[in-house]
């Protein structure tokens, strides 16, 4: 019982340690790293959707910070496709599936995210959803391991040496 606090705890701290994107300073950062032909697309008259794609963010953005999980993500996917080359939606979808503990679907997400732009709080996000994947892993495989396998104490050392690690 005290190691299943102990893991809820670090589970915890995981989650409040992912970085959120900040809406101004990353627009300019993502139009500032582009490519010069990507700049020039982009400084192109608005088509006529772009209000629609500001409702549509303004709209997964409320039901995020409201916890209708399923309605934001139906927004992100949406702009996803209408913005293939925009790396905020695929990042927030990675925040709202670690949110809900969907780990592999986050570092999924997180992955298309900096594959459209390489992102110091992206990255940060992914490394955090991968710690908890490792967590859960070791975890299960030591309840799974028979109590006389060297592995098995193995195992627990390194899920000890994690907590160590994050109580400092």
């Amino acid at each position: 019982m005290p190691r299943r606090i102990s893991l809820v705890a670090i589970y915890c701290m995981v989650l409040a340690g992912c970085a959120t994107m900040q809406g101004a300073s990353t627009s300019l950062e993502a139009t500032a790293s582009r490519s010069p032909d990507d700049r020039a697309v982009s400084a192109a008259p608005a088509p006529a959707s772009a209000p629609n794609t500001d409702f549509i963010k303004e709209r997964a953005r409320q039901a995020y910070a409201t916890g209708r999980w399923d309605v934001a993500e139906g927004y992100y996917l949406q702009l996803t496709r209408l913005q293939p080359r925009d790396a905020g939606p695929w990042f927030q979808l990675g925040n709202l599936y670690a949110e809900q503990g969907r780990l592999d679907m986050a570092e999924r997400a997180y992955r298309e995210a900096l594959r459209r732009r390489d992102d110091a709080r992206t990255l940060h996000n992914l490394g955090l959803v991968q710690v908890r994947l490792g967590v859960g892993a070791l975890r299960e495989a030591w309840e799974r391991l028979p109590p006389n396998d060297p592995a098995r104490q193995q195992t627990h050392e390194f899920l000890r040496a994690l907590l160590d690690a994050m109580a400092q």
